[in-house]
């Protein structure tokens, strides 16, 4: 199963729900995580951090997202991946439904499917914990179904796989996302946004 380490999380998380039957759930607010926003979010870092054209730019949330799960192989997204990610000055928060997935993994979570209400939502928490010194470090604090937190004891080991696929990504048992960047260059969080910067040039 392809995805990486933000997909794992909310792959291991969706079969913990089972919903009331016909539950209605308002629609999850945020941006989408898609094809054209890895190409957005690539562009805006290179401009930023390779080219060196600006000193700034802010990259919607989603989008930033999307290029990091890209970085670590996922498929092309297609319309078919409807997370929706959010963020303020503290936290990214990625939640999803079941019903979500793309097509290849819901077949193979297929099995769960006659135990899951397809519309169970989840959502992963994400610090930034560091955000200069050439390394932007990503914490995966918890994980939620319906409010519930996943305890470590079921989200660890599914994590710690990844960890030997990519060790130069990932840190920490996985619960880190580690990105390169220009030991001058900072970025912070922002509401539904990263901001990326360099020092100003005299």
């Amino acid at each position: 199963m392809r995805g990486g380490w933000w997909v794992t999380c909310l792959i291991l998380l969706a079969g913990m729900a089972r919903p009331a039957h016909g539950q209605k759930l308002p629609a999850l607010p945020g941006s989408r995580i898609t094809d054209s926003g890895v190409v957005r979010a690539g562009a805006a870092i290179d401009s930023v951090f390779v080219l060196r054209t600006r000193s700034a730019d802010t990259v919607d949330i989603g989008d930033f997202a999307a290029q990091l799960i890209a970085r670590i192989g996922a498929p092309p997204f297609g319309d078919s991946l409807a997370f929706r990610v959010t963020s303020d000055t503290a936290l990214i928060r990625v939640a999803g439904r079941l019903t979500d997935f793309p097509p290849d993994v819901r077949a193979d979570l297929r099995p769960l499917f006659a135990f899951i209400d397809s519309n169970s939502v989840f959502v992963a928490d994400i610090s930034m914990p560091q955000h200069s010194g050439g390394v932007m470090r990503f914490h995966l604090d918890r994980v939620t179904v319906r409010g519930l937190t996943i305890p470590d004891l079921l989200l660890i080991p599914a994590l710690q796989q990844y960890t030997l696929l990519y060790p130069t990504l990932l840190a920490s048992g996985g619960r880190e996302f580690l990105v390169a960047m220009p030991t001058d260059g900072s970025a912070r969080l922002v509401r539904n946004g990263i901001e990326l910067t360099l020092p100003r040039q005299p």
